[in-house]
């Protein structure tokens, strides 16, 4: 038996999706008009600043230092996007970015690096496969308790880790005030969960996003400032205040790869579509390498994982179809035969060429057939039948020699007719093409040939030999004399044959326990049970039957049980 190495699974590298996507957001700093905005880090009590300043931002503006668009998030440059400051309201705590892959990905994680600010405090990071339907990924607050007042969520003390391959979890790990600048929030969708290692389909569906959504909620303030500005409306406070309070992000990686199912290894960028493309290996295709290709379909297609390659299995069509399908029954009940010959997998294969027909093109279609010495791999195994129709039932003819005893091309003939094609008459039939059937009985006859002129055996008559004569009866071939004598005892000889049969019936009964049925009628005495006499003539017995019972007498002093040596029965038949 053939032995298929087992290949590992293929996955493509992982790459920075951020770079290539499309990205937005709601509200940005010197948009619609400049601003003024000040650090936190200057403000801090105890931390010495050399020449405290505050800056502008305009989105008009000619100095790019004084731009800073959500493109700047994901350009690589030490530029940075910023928010509006909570001076033009408290609705700018409220602020969503929207990053658009153009595709469907697998997301690992994703990493945010904070600029001029600290970490946003309350937010809460979402996916979406349609751009419409977003589920969160993971939500962070600026406590643990918050956690539970926010987002109704039992936070998970300590770094993020993870129970399931799907668990959304809360935490406060990364919304800490310290950094004040360039702090770094890493989230990690595949490490630390239980599918990692041998990425579940679970997994798969949980890290697949083409939009992610970042729901930015609450800036992270300082603890004096806190009181002051929960409780008033921050336009109302003094502008040196509110004006270091806003979001700032100088990058956005999103590490992901192509989802090819574990059966590519590489996914470059197609210039026509302008989307990552999968090299599917493994017989697969598919733009995600998510089905088997054509013609490979002997087992279900299968994802790779990280110990299987699942590789799709050729069909075995005999080199007569390019394409076939799986089908599970046809796999539950052995009937298609892989490439090592074997009855394994359920390919069927599809549009047959060279008149082959069957799950694997293995026989020939309707009016064909394929000779015994001829394989299946041959190059037009089918040959055409040449049935006579004149003695055929129709143009088709055996298709191989599977069928036990009938050998492949052998034609269906009609009665009276022989032959592979059905082209001379059968034995009992003569006259090509009429085939009549001979009349002489060979059952009553002494010939071999029942069309030659018929010889009648002894107690046979007729001009077909096929009747018995007077005084005879049950015609039989295998009676040397045809039919036998009547027996009527001796009241009639005219008889015949019925539909009854005959046959000898023997028993042999032993001593035994078990068998028999011992029944003290009279210590030592002889019992005898008679019936009357049958009178003649009583023709209408005959075929009747008799009843009777088999008694022995077993002396009781008798210890071995023996029976009786004498006879029992006599049964007389008496001629008056």
């Amino acid at each position: 038996m053939m032995l298929i190495p087992c290949l590992p699974g293929l996955f493509p590298a992982i790459l920075n999706l951020a770079s290539n996507a499309v990205i937005s957001s709601n509200a940005t700093c010197g948009d619609p008009g400049p601003e003024v905005y000040c650090k936190l880090v200057e403000h801090v009590p105890g931390r010495q600043i050399k020449n405290p300043h505050c800056l502008r931002c305009d989105a008009n503006s000619v100095l790019t230092k004084e731009q800073h668009p959500i493109t700047n998030a994901i350009d690589g440059t030490n530029h940075w996007w910023q928010s509006p400051s909570i001076k033009n309201g408290r609705q700018f705590h409220w602020i969503t970015i929207t990053l658009d892959l153009k595709q469907i990905f697998q997301v690992a994680y994703i990493i945010i690096k904070a600029a001029n600010s600290p970490r946003p405090g309350n937010w809460i990071l979402e996916r979406s496969l349609d751009g419409v339907t977003f589920d969160p990924w993971q939500f962070y607050a600026i406590s643990d308790s918050e956690c539970l007042s926010r987002y109704n969520m039992t936070p998970r003390l300590g770094p993020p880790t993870y129970k399931t391959d799907t668990e959304v979890i809360c935490t406060s790990y990364y919304s800490r005030l310290n950094p004040l600048e360039h702090g770094e929030i890493h989230t990690s969708l595949i490490n630390s969960r239980p599918g990692a290692d041998d990425l579940t389909s679970d997994l798969l569906d949980f890290t697949s996003a083409r939009y992610i959504r970042l729901r930015l909620q609450r800036i992270r303030t300082l603890n004096a400032d806190l009181m002051t500005l929960s409780a008033r409306d921050p336009r109302e406070i003094d502008p040196i205040v509110t004006r270091r309070y806003y979001y700032s992000i100088k990058d956005i990686s999103v590490g992901g790869m192509c989802i090819c199912f574990g059966h590519a290894q590489s996914c470059p960028l197609d210039p026509v579509s302008k989307k990552l493309q999968c090299v599917c290996e493994h017989n697969t295709c598919g733009e995600s390498c998510d089905q088997c290709c054509p013609g490979y379909h002997q087992q279900p297609w299968q994802p790779g994982t990280v110990s299987e390659g699942n590789t799709c299995e050729k069909c075995n069509c005999h080199n007569k179809a390019v394409n076939c399908f799986y089908n599970q029954t046809v796999s539950e009940l052995f009937l298609s035969l892989n490439t090592r010959g074997v009855r394994e997998g359920g390919g069927v294969c599809v549009t047959c060429q060279q008149h082959t027909a069957g799950i694997n093109c293995e026989t020939c279609t309707a009016g064909y057939y394929r000779p015994a010495e001829v394989s299946p791999y041959s190059d037009a195994p089918c040959v055409q039948c040449n049935c006579d129709l004149r003695g055929s039932e129709s143009f088709v003819c055996t298709r191989d020699d599977t069928q036990p005893g009938v050998s492949a091309g052998q034609c269906v003939c009609q009665q009276g007719f022989s032959g592979k094609r059905c082209d001379r008459c059968a034995f009992g039939y003569r006259d090509f093409p009429q085939c009549a059937r001979c009349e002489c009985h060979l059952p009553g006859s002494t010939n071999t040939d029942p069309c030659s002129p018929c010889t009648c055996k002894v107690n046979v008559m007729g001009a077909h030999c096929d009747l018995c004569k007077p005084g005879f009866y049950n015609l039989q071939e295998s009676h040397l004399l045809g039919c036998t004598d009547c027996f009527c005892f001796g009241v009639s000889d005219v008889c015949e044959s019925s539909s009854w049969s005959r046959a000898q019936v023997e028993t042999h009964l032993y001593p035994s326990a078990q068998t028999h049925t011992c029944i003290h009628l009279h210590k030592h005495t002889p019992v005898s049970i008679c019936t009357n006499t049958h009178l003649y003539p009583s023709l209408v017995s005959y075929g009747g039957s008799l009843n009777y019972s088999v008694v022995y007498d077993v002396p009781l002093d008798n210890e071995d049980h023996s029976r009786p040596t004498q006879s029992d029965i006599i049964i007389e038949v008496r001629k008056q």
